[in-house]
């Protein structure tokens, strides 16, 4: 029965042009924004490259010159782009992908694409992970609507029961045909995507971006089944398909639109992010006390950089200098990025009501373009920073220093600049994704098997009517 029921619905809803007309333009749209994002990340991974490998070549053919000007002048390091951020972008646009490793400061990352945008683009990028979360869900109300209430308006469905159909198999049945018609549209596609983003990649990392697409492939299943199963049960009990049909596209833009959005705002409320300026004074204030501290300690000095303290002791001053700034650098800006996590945590549960919040952070986590991915970078950039300058400072200390009131004619040379390692980052792996995403899964879950109990529920209705 269940199989009898889900081929006449799928013959039904392939007939109809609702499917042909509003799936081919969601195929065309994917397609796009795969093609889109496939040459933009050619593009990104090709520059930054060339850029990564052009700065530290300079670093190294930089002559001979004072270590910390070298340092003062820096390096920079650019963040790799993930394989699955074709899929879904995520925060890149927005949180840059560059930082300066500069002397004395953690800088942030910079150059930011979003800045660089249209109004067209700043309004929402067009991509895959957009189309599955956003319009998708729009497909299957508007091919599903009326699969219940149609049958009940026409009499079919009472005497289709009354045959002894099991409303479970009904139900099923139904849920097949219209999950068959999501899977005809993205399956092939999605496919394709995944055997070509697989087969670009070097063999090492093959099997992690199969983990995350599997694991993406499950958390949309869950997404998509959760309105495949609520769409059956409102037509099924709604009164008629009309009802249906408005009680269907009011949630879809109260959950899809306005509640993202809306959970983004109240978090800033309860967890502020501080301003810029804020931030910066802060930061400076505290770096500023802790290095007056430190050069008291160790030098019984009222300021730092004062001129009591001989050019003989120039490198060790400079050394602990930056140690004592690790501190406060540490504290502000963990301060700052717990404050993110602590919004997205609490925006996580919105997602009881809009599951696409819960998908969205699962989306972007998978796809090593969340905000838990780009802090590991930050840490991961800041550690060479901090190595370049205890690089240079223990070879101020053993060679400059020596030479006393001499110090600032000490030049060093390519066997210095080759002492620092090239910045190498790999992305974290999987697990690490898992585990700061687990709980969205676990919630996708859920709301996927309440959506199937309020179906069994809203089937089983005409029976006891």
């Amino acid at each position: 029965m269940f199989a009898i029921i889900a081929a006449k619905d799928l013959r039904v809803l392939t007939r109809d042009g609702r499917l042909l007309w509003a799936g081919g333009l969601v195929v065309i749209l994917m397609l796009v924004a795969l093609a889109a994002g496939w040459n933009r990340q050619i593009q990104l991974n090709s520059e930054r490259s060339a850029g990564q490998a052009l700065d530290y070549d300079a670093w190294l053919h930089q002559g001979y010159r004072h270590p910390h000007d070298a340092a003062e002048q820096g390096m920079h390091v650019f963040k790799p782009e993930p394989s699955l951020a074709v899929f879904d972008p995520g925060i890149g646009p927005f949180v840059g992908s560059t930082v300066w490793l500069q002397a004395h400061r953690q800088s942030e990352v910079k150059f930011r694409p979003a800045q660089d945008a249209t109004g067209l683009q700043r309004f929402g990028e067009l991509s895959p992970a957009w189309l599955l979360q956003v319009l998708l869900p729009l497909l299957i109300i508007v091919i599903g609507f009326n699969s219940v209430s149609d049958e009940r308006e026409r009499g079919t469905l009472r005497q289709l029961l009354s045959l002894g159909a099991p409303a479970r198999s009904l139900l099923y049945g139904k849920a097949a045909a219209l999950a068959s018609c999501v899977g005809i549209l993205i399956a092939p596609v999605g496919l394709a995507f995944a055997v070509l983003i697989v087969a670009r990649l070097p063999a090492g990392e093959r099997v992690d971006v199969v983990y995350r697409i599997a694991w993406l492939a499950a958390g949309y299943g869950f997404y998509l089944g959760f309105f495949v199963f609520l769409t059956l049960a409102v037509s099924a009990l709604a009164r008629s398909s009309r009802t249906a049909l408005v009680l269907l596209l009011g949630f879809w833009v109260a959950a899809t639109l306005i509640a993202p959005r809306t959970a983004s705002e109240v978090t800033n409320l309860l967890y502020p992010t501080p301003s810029r300026l804020d931030f910066d004074n802060q930061l400076a204030n505290d770096v500023a006390d802790a290095g007056r501290k430190a050069w008291s300690t160790h030098f019984g000095a009222r300021t730092p950089w004062d001129p009591s303290v001989p050019l003989s002791k120039w490198g060790a001053a400079l050394k602990v200098d930056d140690e004592a700034g690790y501190g406060a650098l540490d504290e502000n800006f963990g301060r700052l990025w717990h404050t993110f996590e602590r919004q997205q945590r609490a925006q996580e549960w919105v997602a009881l009501v809009a599951p696409v919040v819960a998908l969205r952070g699962f989306s972007m986590g998978l796809a090593g373009t969340d905000f838990s991915q780009h802090r590991d970078f930050s840490t991961a950039a800041e550690a060479q920073r901090r190595k370049i300058q205890n690089i240079v400072s223990e070879d101020l200390i053993e060679h400059a220093d020596r030479l006393g009131n001499a110090h600032f004619t000490y030049k060093a040379g390519p066997e210095l600049w080759a002492s620092v390692p090239q910045f190498k980052y790999e992305l974290p792996s999987v697990s690490f994704a898992l585990a700061h995403h687990w709980a969205s899964l676990a919630l996708l879950a859920v709301m996927f098997c309440l959506s199937v109990a309020l179906a069994q529920y809203a089937l089983s209705r005409p029976l006891m009517r």
